[in-house]
């Protein structure tokens, strides 16, 4: 009788350990899903027009290469967690030949690839009606450049600057003092 007793509480003891495990590691899992996750080393922000912003929510970058030559470098941040809502900054670059730590522009052309956005949901009565969007780079009498000072396995960092037009109108943004830390998806 004892040693059923004692087999029995070091089951319980185990599933108690086994469903402790679980349950911390779901609670991780579910932290990282619902928050921006954003740490020190998460960051993206700028000045538009000499104002201050960071886009710090949700900060990232494209998912991880799946092979040694980085083809294109996506990162992106909103104001805040409501990236439904939220207005947001975005960069692409887009490189057959391989990203490198290096700088790229681009000003008016088609290449490089290289493009800066910067983008406000617009609501009215608490609809959304529209989406206003500042792009730089490749759009006529715009220029963009980027930095990159770090291409890892966690991602990449850098720094930007440019000048992006209203898409469809002719209201001109200037950014400077860009600068970003984005981990891989």
């Amino acid at each position: 009788m004892f040693n059923v007793i004692d087999n029995l509480s070091i089951s319980k003891a185990m599933l108690c350990l086994f469903l402790t495990v679980v349950v911390f590691t779901f609670q991780s899992c579910k932290k990282e899903e619902t928050g921006s996750g954003n740490t020190e080393e998460q960051f993206l922000g700028c000045k538009i027009n000499g104002k201050s912003y960071t886009f710090n929510a949700h900060v990232n970058a494209n998912d991880r290469p799946s092979e040694e030559v980085v083809h294109f470098v996506v990162i992106s941040g909103w104001e805040n967690e409501d990236t439904a809502t939220s207005p947001g900054f975005g960069i692409d670059l887009v490189l057959p030949e391989g990203a490198e730590e290096e700088t790229y522009s681009v000003a008016g052309g088609s290449t490089s690839e290289l493009d800066g956005q910067y983008y406000i949901q617009n609501f009215k009565d608490g609809k959304h009606i529209g989406t206003t969007v500042y792009d730089g780079g490749r759009t006529d009498g715009t220029k963009f450049t980027l930095t990159i000072t770090s291409l890892t396995d966690w991602g990449v960092k850098g720094t930007f600057s440019g000048v992006l037009k209203l898409v469809g109108g002719s209201e001109y943004l200037t950014v400077t003092d860009g600068e970003f830390s984005a981990p891989y998806n």
